[in-house]
């Protein structure tokens, strides 16, 4: 009798292994075979080769850019150490010009300066706010609000917010002048400890609502809550789950909790949710194989993947997917973070690589 509970404990655990084993083979896309295609021509943005990790679009069409961003903990490619911090700037409508550094006013706002996240907020009276994550030293995280000054090119320090909720910063999207949503990607903070949440695949990621000096947390139970965007008439808002392959959907309460919708499953370790203003469709930047990814934040010269999926009628039950852009490393585009679409055209951002401009001439 002992003999047989041994047996079946035996083969439980052996069960419940080999489940966590497939998932996590499942999320790093170990088995995954990536097709290279573009939606138009595409080209490199010159000057641009550490980094653009988000992208965000004002109403004209100007764009900003997180650049400089370094991998988390210590074990990376000494390379990274040479990074510069910077906003950058691209405008859809001169695309030949390419991207442009923005001043940061006052100049001392860069000596503890580190965007991840970035948010644009415009109000009626045509002001351009800039909300950016913030990774400060010794882990400090801060939320970092700027005013847009296009006659100078230059951002000017608003405020900085910092709250015991907002420790683990990733993304964010501003609800009003001083008041967003941002997600913590890991729950503890410590290398190992955040080592052992990914392997293990523990649902401790969360996205909280800042206003007013008051923080919540809306939602919680992610495996790893990355990008968050609203949708245009903002009443859904999303969030990028690479680890689950997918992005979950949320209805925004009238007290702005969140209450889950449902979650679009699209195989791919998503990134950054880009919404267009016009069609509310989603156009995400991927890591089609997270192991390679990894590898590459690890040694800069490694070649990962990179991906743009758009995904129309994200709402609805039936939400379509089309890859607009992949690209298995050969194309010289590594760990792409976020796909920006405007006018028919296409800004693909990595996460410490370089920024490609496509034209999409393919119909949409």
């Amino acid at each position: 009798m002992a003999g047989k509970l041994v047996l079946a404990l035996v083969a439980v655990l052996s069960a419940v292994v080999l489940n966590h084993v497939a998932k996590i083979i499942s999320a790093a896309g170990m088995l995954k075979h990536v097709y290279n295609h573009v939606p138009g021509t595409c080209r490199f943005v010159p000057g641009v080769e550490q980094g653009s990790e988000d992208i965000e679009l004002t109403s004209s069409g100007l764009a900003f850019i997180s650049s400089g961003l370094l991998p988390p903990g210590f074990i990376f490619d000494p390379v990274y150490l040479t990074f510069e911090q910077r906003i950058l700037a691209f405008d859809f409508k001169k695309p030949t010009e390419g991207a442009k550094t923005v001043n940061i006013v006052p100049e001392s706002v860069k000596e503890d300066f580190m965007p991840h996240g970035l948010s644009v907020y415009e109000d009626v009276s045509g002001e351009v706010r800039l909300f950016v994550v913030n990774h400060g030293k010794g882990h400090n995280d801060s939320v970092e609000i700027f005013r847009f000054d296009a006659d100078s090119n230059s951002l000017h320090h608003i405020k900085s917010i910092k709250h015991p909720l907002l420790y683990s910063l990733n993304d964010i999207v501003a609800t009003g002048p001083d008041s967003f949503y941002a997600t913590n990607d890991k729950y503890t903070t410590g290398l190992y400890s955040r080592m052992a949440e990914t392997w293990l695949l523990l649902p401790w990621s969360n996205v909280v609502y800042y206003s007013g000096g008051e923080a919540t947390i809306v939602a919680d139970g992610l495996l790893y809550a990355n990008g968050v965007n609203l949708s245009p008439e903002g009443k859904l808002v999303y969030v990028a789950n690479p680890t689950a392959g997918g992005v979950t959907v949320y209805h925004r309460q009238n007290d702005n909790n969140l209450r889950f919708s449902h979650d679009i499953a699209a195989h791919a370790g998503v990134d950054n949710v880009f919404v267009d203003p016009t069609t509310g469709d989603l156009w995400v930047g991927a890591h089609p194989q997270g192991i390679h990814f990894s590898r590459h934040m690890g040694n800069a010269s490694h070649p990962c993947g990179s991906q743009v999926l758009r995904i129309e009628n994200p709402a609805g039950e039936n939400p379509r997917i089309t890859e607009m852009y992949s690209d298995d490393g050969r194309a010289g585009l590594w760990g792409s973070s976020v796909g920006c679409y405007h006018n028919k055209q296409l800004l693909i951002g990595t996460v410490n690589h370089r920024l490609m401009h496509c034209t999409v001439d393919v119909p949409l």
